[in-house]
């Protein structure tokens, strides 16, 4: 009866085991993962401005001006977080925007560093996907020239970006490639001292600290890898 035990004992632990043999976690796929990984989201492309405005807020009077239309900038953008599924992706990222100005040298540009929060959610099955990014955060806002001897050339605000695009996962499943499209909102403040000519005699009148904010419309291209 003993022995008849130890087999039976010996028995069910050898099927245990050459169970044990046969469960495979895919960790690494971000096509069918069984866990929360790590994942991260790089990309390039271009910032195409299609409207803003400035705002400046005088002691007695609000004026509006109608900013024109800028070249494109350059992006680059980094996230880092959790794929919670191969649904949904939430992390953190910054980037840079670079775009020279309208004025030689090479003092002259425009640089744009947003941090923000993201949370990406991915549709369909398969390797390839669609989706959709939502990133909110905030940004400052560098300009090497426009007034540097007077007040300093820098911005910070609220920065909002917005796309839709495309994702192919490699057969690896550990790569992708992305692409996407979509919308930029970048809310700019800070203080200067403004001098305008007053119409009693043409006196030259300064408005210290005076708030001054853009509000700026772009629509972003990129094109990057997922890891």
């Amino acid at each position: 009866m003993k022995r008849g035990l130890f087999f039976l004992f010996f028995g069910f632990l050898f099927f245990c085991v050459q169970a044990q043999d046969d469960i495979v976690l895919d960790l690494d796929s971000i096509k069918n993962i069984k866990t929360t990984r790590y994942s991260s989201i790089n990309e390039v492309g271009v910032g195409i401005h299609v409207a803003g405005k400035l705002i400046q807020k005088f002691p007695d009077i609000t004026k509006k001006t109608t900013l024109q239309v800028e070249k494109p900038s350059f992006i680059f953008r980094t996230v880092h977080g959790a794929l919670i599924n191969p649904k949904l992706f939430i992390g953190a990222g910054l980037g840079i925007d670079f775009r020279p100005n309208g004025t030689n040298g090479s003092r002259f540009y425009y640089f744009t560093f947003p941090i923000f929060a993201e949370f990406r959610e991915y549709f369909l099955e398969g390797n390839f996907n669609l989706f959709l990014s939502e990133r909110v955060g905030g940004a400052i806002y560098i300009d090497s020239y426009f007034n540097s001897q007077i007040n300093k050339g820098r911005y910070a605000g609220a920065f909002g970006e917005f796309m839709i695009g495309g994702r192919y996962v490699t057969n690896s499943r550990k790569l992708a490639i992305h692409f996407g499209a979509g919308y930029r909102l970048q809310h700019l403040q800070r203080k200067v001292d403004i001098q305008s000519l007053n119409g009693s005699g043409g006196i030259n009148q300064t408005y210290a600290n005076t708030p001054e904010i853009t509000i700026k419309h772009y629509v972003p291209i990129t094109i990057g890898v997922t890891f």
